[in-house]
């Protein structure tokens, strides 16, 4: 039988770099455990002392420990794909752009929301802490959370170029040596919806980080380690062998895929062009062919497309070993300058998530064609995103966040799941949560059965959602959506999945249109309904035998 490769078989096959430590396998088990559990526990401090919905309950963040070069060594497991190598990118263009290795102090904490060094858009933020133990440098401790609010439009795909999109924030010293620069928190404070949301996550932020550092203290001091460079050495290129491993047993070749999609869902539609090549224990991803830059803001930089190319590779090649930079050292990924996956500016970024959800639809079809038993059907994706923002009875401010998910792919042995999130991994808010943060009832919750695409293994249903602003103010809301115009495709004989629908219901029950991607106003006693796409079947349905074939046997 053949022996499931575990953390453990993995690390057996470290070997550590010349003078530093040596780890047995049972020790770097026990400790990459222990450091998962670091930036977990810190993850958690996120959660609970974060003041939006979109951290607190959707947990849209990712906590890194990072050595002295900024190379991850590990990742929080609730972290959402997108921030996938993007913090260590961050730590070392800071490092190398912005703040020399030795102008880091004790206290510092590093801001920014620079979408070309963080995570596609403004309105995700970077929070990195040096880590000092007994007076030395010895790593960096990050975490990356999407505020609420960061001014300009409401967040979505409505603006028209990057200076609409809010607040920028260069690399700027949030802390210095533990002291707090006010006048940035009254910047930031000053330009943003529902401030008391925004700062209050920030501070979370580094609170998390502080969390991190001291449990990392605590095992250092437990385990006699003076640094984790030499432990991060080890567990990285463990991970690096046991995915080149995983990519070598693949054929060779040069596999390529076209995919459509609905790109602002009425006169300008986008497309994908992609190109997978494996060759050795390395794999190539070239997108030359994709559509320009778009006119809305889904346009892509090309870490977040990283991010998202090499989520769904690695969920192939080797899913049950824990993310770190030796897991992406085998993967490149390459778009044109100027293209929808690798934008410049001014073009408009903020709703770059949904682009980046559909990443992982060429890259499986592309790889179905390599490897058929590992590959999943399109999903009920991009997640959908509805932003809404107004005022309360009483007057306060309110941003909110609602995320959505359609019916998952099959693949081979397993039926899709219905309203799963797929690449993306938020989490949905609770109605009870949903109600009590904005002025709306929920009407409506259901899946849409049948929604999934038909085969041997089924594809997972959509879900219709509905909610009305029993509010006395108009709700400005943001609609960000997927898959109006087309279709989770199926895969070896697998049928579609059925295609998702937005409208407004008014006063008198009549639908009204509201853009698939952009803006409007939901007025008082009016419903907007959701009906999310299916995800697509894998395999050819068995044939059904005759009733009369039946009697005669």
């Amino acid at each position: 039988m053949k022996q499931k490769k575990t953390t453990s078989t993995v690390l057996a096959t470290a070997a550590p770099a010349k003078g530093d430590r040596v780890f047995d396998a049972i020790e770097l088990s026990v400790l990459w455990s222990r450091l998962i559990s670091i930036v977990d526990e810190a993850g958690t401090t996120l959660q609970r002392t974060a003041f939006s919905s979109v951290t607190r309950e959707s947990a849209d963040f990712a906590v890194v420990l990072m050595d002295t070069d900024g190379q991850s060594i590990a990742q929080s497991s609730v972290s959402v794909p997108s921030f996938l190598g993007v913090l260590p990118f961050l730590v070392k263009a800071l490092i190398k752009d912005h703040f020399p290795i030795d102008a880091w102090m004790p206290g510092d904490v590093m801001i920014t929301n620079d979408p070309w060094l963080c995570a596609g858009h403004k309105p995700d933020i970077g929070i990195v802490t040096p880590v000092f133990f007994d007076g030395v440098l010895i790593g960096f401790i990050g975490c990356i959370a999407h505020s609420p609010d960061i001014g300009g439009a409401l967040w979505g795909a409505g603006a028209k170029d990057f200076y609409e999109e809010g607040l920028y924030i260069p690399p700027t010293r949030l802390y210095a040596a533990g002291k707090p620069d006010e006048t940035l928190f009254r910047i930031i404070e000053t330009n943003v919806r529902a401030a008391r949301q925004t700062i209050g996550d920030i501070l979370a932020q580094v609170a998390a980080n502080d969390q991190g550092i001291r449990s990392l203290h605590r095992m250092m001091e437990e385990n006699n380690l003076t640094s984790i460079d030499a432990l991060g050495r080890q567990v990285i290129e463990a991970s690096e062998k046991a995915m080149r491993a995983a990519i070598k047993a693949a054929p060779d070749g040069t596999y390529t895929a076209s995919y459509d999609a609905d790109g602002d869902g009425l006169k300008e539609p986008v497309y994908f062009k992609c190109a997978v090549t494996i060759k050795g224990d390395e794999i190539f991803v070239d997108y030359t062919g994709t559509s320009p830059a778009h006119s809305l803001a889904i346009n892509a930089v090309l870490n977040y497309v990283f991010a998202y190319t090499a989520y769904p590779i690695k969920c192939i090649f080797s899913p049950e070993v824990p993310n770190n930079e030796g897991s992406f050292r085998p993967i490149h990924v390459w778009a044109p300058v100027g293209s929808l996956l690798n934008a410049q500016k001014p073009s408009p970024l903020g709703a770059r998530n949904v682009t980046g959800n559909l990443l992982h639809g060429p890259v499986m079809k592309a790889l179905s064609k390599a490897v058929p038993d590992k590959v999943q059907a399109d999903c009920g994706a991009a997640v959908w995103v509805m932003v809404l923002s107004g005022k309360r009875t009483d007057g306060s401010e309110f941003v909110e966040y609602l995320f959505l998910a359609g019916g998952y792919g099959g693949r081979k042995g397993l039926a899709g799941s219905p309203t799963l999130c797929y690449p993306t991994n938020v989490a949905n808010v609770p109605v009870e949560v949903f109600e009590h943060d904005a002025p709306v009832l929920v009407t409506e919750k259901s899946l849409i059965g049948g929604s999934g695409g038909r085969g041997r293994y089924t594809g997972g249903d959509g879900q219709r959602f509905a909610y009305k602003n029993i509010g006395e103010h108009p709700i400005q809301i943001s609609n960000v959506t997927e898959k109006i115009n087309n279709q989770a495709y199926g895969l070896f004989g697998g049928g579609s999945g059925r295609k998702g629908k937005v409208y407004i219901r008014d006063v008198k029950g009549k639908k009204r249109f509201t853009p698939p991607k952009g803006h409007d106003k939901l007025l008082t006693g009016e419903e907007l309904v959701m009906e999310l796409p299916g995800g697509g079947g894998y395999g050819r349905e068995k044939a059904v035998q005759k009733s009369s074939d039946r009697r005669s046997g």
